[in-house]
C-alpha cells in the first residue's frame, strides 16, 4: 500500500484486507485571489535553457476507457515541458483551481488525517512559459514521458520535470484520466479518480495485485499512444483535440530515436511496464515504486535507475528485488535513507505549512530531508542519468559511479 500515492498509500492497503473506501468528490472550481500568496515556490532550475510549457488534449480512438461508464474512447491530458527559444508567455500554474481544491483537500489528508483547504496552491507556479516558442537543436531534443504516482496529477514532479527541461529533454508529462484526484479538461470540464471506488470493492487481498496490475497496463498504454501522437507533432502535426495553436518550432524538434521514461511511485512501475511493452523507450528511472504488473523476472536489456527511498527494500515492495536481479543492460540502485515516499513529489517543498496542520505526521510521509535538499538530490542524479543515456553526455554523470561526498543523503545499493 505504500507505493502508491497520497492517502490511498493507506487505503489501498485497507482495501486489500477488505475495507471500504471514500472518494473525494470534483469540487467547484475557486479562482486563486488576485495576488494570492503561493504555498510553496519551486525551485530554479538548473540547466542553460529558459523553458517552455504547453497543454495537450489527446483522445485515443482505439482504445476505450476501462474506469468509466458508459463506454467512451479514452482521453488525456499531457503537458510538454521543453527548452525555450527565449522566455515568452505567462509562467504556466501548477494547478488550475479546479484541481487545486481537490488536490489540497488530499494533501492535508494524507499527513493529518482530516481534510481540509490548502490555500495558496492554486497561485503556484513554475517557471515555464506558456507557449513559448521551441529552441531549435538539429536532431531535436530527447524526449522523457514522465507518469506519475497514483491519485496524483501529471505536474506533481514539477521541480524534477523542469529541470530536466532545462538541462535539454522536452519531457511530457501524463494524467492517467480517472486516476488523479482530478483533471481538468479545455472547457473547464473536470474528470474526478473513479478507482479508488473499485478499489473499495475488492475484497480478496490476493485480486489486488491483479487489480494493481491493470492499473499500470492501462498507464503503459497511455504512454505508448502518447509516444505516437508525439511522432505526427514532430512531423508538423497538430494531435491537440481542439486544435489549439502549437508553440514555434515543433516540427523537428523531438529525438524519438532517445525517449526515456521516468515516474514515481506506480507511475515507477508504469516507466518498467512501457520500456517492457515499447523497445521505442531505450532508459527508464523508478522512483519508489513497487512493481506492480510489471513482468520483473523478464528484467530490461536497457539502462534503468532504481530510486529508493530509505524504508524500500526487497523484504517489503513487490517485485523490487526480483526485477533489480533481472535487469542486464547498465543499471544502478540508489537509496536516500532520510526519505521517505512522498519525498519525490513537490509537496515534500510545502512541509513547513503541511507540519502546521493539527495532528500532523509529515515524517512518515517525507522523511526528515529539508524539501528543498530532497528536490536537488533527486535532480542531480535523475539529470546525470538521462544526461548519459539519452544525451550521452553531462557534467554530472560521473555521480552515477559511486557514492558522492557532494550528496552524502544517497546510497549506493547496487
Amino acid at each position: 500500500m505504500r507505493h502508491l500515492y497520497l492517502s490511498r498509500r493507506r487505503l489501498l492497503g485497507a482495501a486489500a484486507a477488505g475495507a471500504g473506501l471514500t472518494v473525494l468528490p470534483a469540487m467547484p472550481a475557486v479562482a486563486a485571489p488576485r495576488g494570492a500568496k503561493p504555498a510553496f515556490r519551486l525551485p530554479a532550475p538548473t540547466g542553460p535553457h529558459p523553458i517552455g510549457t504547453v497543454p495537450l488534449h489527446l483522445v485515443d480512438p482505439a482504445r476505450t476507457d476501462p474506469w468509466m461508464a458508459p463506454a467512451r474512447p479514452r482521453e488525456l491530458m499531457v503537458q510538454l515541458w521543453y527548452p525555450a527559444a527565449y522566455p515568452a508567455g505567462p509562467p504556466a500554474p501548477w494547478l488550475t483551481p479546479a484541481e487545486a481544491g481537490p488536490v489540497g483537500r488530499d494533501l492535508a489528508e494524507t499527513v493529518s488525517g482530516v481534510q481540509r483547504d490548502l490555500p495558496g496552491l492554486a497561485a503556484v507556479r513554475t517557471h515555464a512559459h506558456t507557449g513559448a516558442p521551441i529552441a531549435a537543436r538539429r536532431g531535436g531534443w530527447p524526449v522523457v514521458l514522465f507518469s506519475p504516482g497514483y491519485g496524483a496529477g501529471r505536474n506533481s514532479s514539477a521541480a524534477l520535470v523542469e529541470d530536466l527541461a532545462s538541462r535539454g529533454h522536452v519531457v511530457v508529462t501524463v494524467d492517467h484520466t480517472h486516476d488523479p484526484i482530478a483533471v481538468e479538461f479545455p472547457g473547464g470540464r473536470v474528470e474526478p479518480n473513479t478507482i479508488t471506488a473499485l478499489i473499495a470493492q475488492i475484497e480478496d487481498p490476493a485480486q489486488f495485485d491483479t487489480f494493481a496490475a491493470k492499473m499500470v497496463a492501462v498507464r503503459s498504454a497511455d504512454l505508448r499512444f502518447v509516444l505516437d501522437r508525439l511522432a505526427t507533432l514532430d512531423d508538423g502535426g497538430n494531435p491537440d483535440v481542439e486544435r489549439r495553436r502549437l508553440p514555434a518550432g515543433t516540427r523537428g524538434s523531438l529525438r524519438l530515436t532517445h525517449v526515456g521514461a521516468l515516474g514515481h511511485s506506480l507511475g515507477g512501475a508504469t516507466a518498467a511496464q512501457a520500456m517492457h511493452d515499447d523497445r521505442r523507450i531505450r532508459a527508464g528511472v523508478n522512483l519508489d515504486g513497487a512493481f506492480y504488473g510489471t513482468d520483473a523476472a523478464a528484467g530490461l536489456d536497457r539502462p534503468f535507475l532504481l530510486f529508493a527511498a530509505g524504508d524500500t527494500d526487497r523484504g517489503n515492495t513487490p517485485g523490487w528485488g526480483v526485477f533489480a536481479d533481472h535487469l542486464r543492460g547498465w543499471h544502478r540502485e540508489l537509496r536516500m535513507p532520510g526519505a521517505r515516499h512522498l519525498a519525490f513529489h513537490d509537496s515534500v517543498l510545502m512541509i513547513p505549512t503541511l507540519a502546521a496542520l493539527p495532528g500532523a505526521q509529515t515524517g512518515d510521509a517525507y522523511g526528515t530531508i529539508d524539501g528543498p535538499r530532497v528536490a536537488a538530490v533527486v535532480r542531480a542524479y535523475v539529470g546525470a542519468f538521462f544526461g548519459l543515456h539519452l544525451r550521452g553526455s553531462g557534467a554530472d554523470c560521473g555521480l552515477l559511479d559511486a557514492a558522492s561526498p557532494r550528496y552524502p543523503e544517497i546510497g549506493f545499493v547496487a
